[in-house]
């Protein structure tokens, strides 16, 4: 994926892990996460699904 692309997509997940976390608050999590650990969620599930469609991309190639 292109990087404005994904930079796109890790902001948008970023506040959606944020709007949940907040929501749940306290009484069902055992701490807050600081803005830099939201941060590193949101990139490692774009990092998963870059992984995922990229394979997804090399078995359509692959396919005849």
């Amino acid at each position: 994926m292109d990087q404005k692309t994904v930079e796109k997509l890790e902001g948008k997940i970023e506040d959606a892990i944020a709007e949940v976390i907040l929501k749940m608050g306290l009484k069902k999590l055992p701490l807050l996460p600081a803005r830099h650990t939201i941060q590193m969620m949101a990139k490692a599930a774009v990092a998963v699904y870059e992984a995922v469609a990229d394979e997804d991309e090399r078995k359509s190639q692959d396919r005849p």
